[in-house]
């Protein structure tokens, strides 16, 4: 549970760093991405705090893989939003997206399984 914990703080960093990378890269004029930017780095953040500081193993299990599902949508969302062209946007949502997949989906993976009767 210990790694797992520590996994979702790391996705509350990337979260944060979501929400502030269209000002640093210099996409904040492109509202699209801007919007998904934020919006998603709020909840990455929301989901990584409440991940990380949750004490039933359940839950941590499926936050951590809601946070990778957003990692995947993080992958998709260049494309499937039409901002592609925008290759700031684009690339630093597929490699931080490819990140949060990998962080959740490893959280969720380090929890046991449960025991059905």
């Amino acid at each position: 549970m210990k790694k797992a914990k520590s996994l979702s703080w790391w996705i509350v960093v990337l979260g944060a760093w979501e929400i502030v990378a269209p000002f640093i890269f210099g996409y904040s004029a492109e509202k699209t991405a801007l919007w998904d930017a934020i919006i998603l780095g709020v909840a990455l953040v929301i989901l990584g705090i409440w991940a990380a500081l949750v004490k039933d193993e359940s839950t941590l299990k499926t936050l951590s893989w809601v946070n990778a599902a957003l990692g995947v949508w993080l992958i998709i969302a260049p494309f499937l939003l039409s901002y592609s062209g925008t290759t700031s946007a684009l690339w630093n949502d597929i490699v931080v997206g490819l990140v949060i997949l990998a962080l959740g989906a490893t959280a969720a993976s380090a929890l046991p399984k449960e025991i059905t009767a």
